[in-house]
């Protein structure tokens, strides 16, 4: 026998929009990341990426919720 769930549209909104926070939340830390490491890059690995010292660091300085 298949049971089921009743789950209300309420219920289901709040799901969905739990899941939307918990991505943005995720995109957040992955963007933070990869500032931080940028600000880590050497000269060479900038050169390789086509970006400046001064272009690393100001992006790097950009809080993790800019983009």
């Amino acid at each position: 026998m298949i049971r089921t769930i009743p789950i209300t549209i309420r219920e289901f909104d709040l799901a969905k929009g739990l899941m939307d926070v918990a991505k943005t939340l995720y995109r957040w830390q992955i963007r933070a990341e990869q500032r931080h490491h940028l600000n880590d890059l050497d000269s060479h690995a900038l050169d390789d990426i086509g970006l400046t010292r001064q272009a690393a660091k100001a992006e790097a300085r950009k809080p993790f919720f800019w983009t």
